[in-house]
């Protein structure tokens, strides 16, 4: 590593430690730190983030799976579940593993919860392809329940000759940003497929400026 980039390092682990940053310091890190195909869920991140396209090499095949079970919906097959891209755990381990490689002490928990919900923030919008001919069959988006705020995946599939949208989440992370009115008893998420959220800092905690999101009475 260079000495810039050692620089680079400090900057950013002490802002995120003091949880003074929002989510374009978050893309300015994935852009120094996801280089590396050694750190694998920062690697895949920031692939993803910069190249804006589901079919980059690293999230090629969790995205081809997630077409091929939505397929089979209505075949009167088994049914299977779209796992996350990455859980909480293997986005902590992916931070830790980055900065004490690099000499620096694990992240607290908190840091890491803010760190995702940026990374949900920097995927919204993203379209998905299929196929050769790389026909956009759904997109991700932003979503938020009383529990959970989301990245969420919707891909159309055909099912008895209808066409009907599905969605599934990729990243999610504890709500303890918004007070959220449930939606059902099911706590659903509201999906936000035509705006898109964004994650800003205000007096060391983080805020999402999304007035669309319904606020719990």
């Amino acid at each position: 590593m260079d000495i810039k980039h050692q620089q680079l390092n400090a900057y950013y682990y002490k802002r995120f430690t003091q949880r003074n940053f929002d989510e374009k310091d978050v893309l300015g890190f994935l852009t120094a730190a996801g280089s590396d195909p050694q750190f694998e869920v920062l690697y895949a991140l920031k692939e993803l983030v910069t190249s804006r396209d589901t079919a980059a090499s690293s999230v090629k095949p969790y995205f081809d799976r997630a077409q091929e079970i939505i397929s089979r919906l209505g075949s009167g097959g088994k049914k299977e579940k779209i796992e996350l891209l990455y859980s909480f755990k293997e986005i902590r381990n992916g931070l830790n593993l980055y900065f004490t490689e690099h000499g620096f002490d694990k992240l607290p928990i908190g840091t890491i919860s803010d760190l995702l919900l940026c990374f949900i923030s920097l995927l919204q919008g993203i379209q998905i392809h299929s196929g050769k001919n790389r026909r956009a069959v759904g997109s991700l988006c932003f979503g938020a329940s009383h529990k959970e705020l989301l990245l969420m995946g919707t891909i159309k599939t055909t099912v008895r000759g209808r066409s009907v949208p599905v969605t599934f989440p990729i990243l999610a992370v504890m709500n303890e940003y918004e007070k959220i009115q449930k939606q059902d008893d099911m706590d659903s998420p509201y999906l936000f497929e035509t705006t898109v959220a964004e994650i800003v800092t205000n007096e060391g905690s983080l805020v999402v400026t999304f007035p669309e999101i319904p606020s719990q009475l």
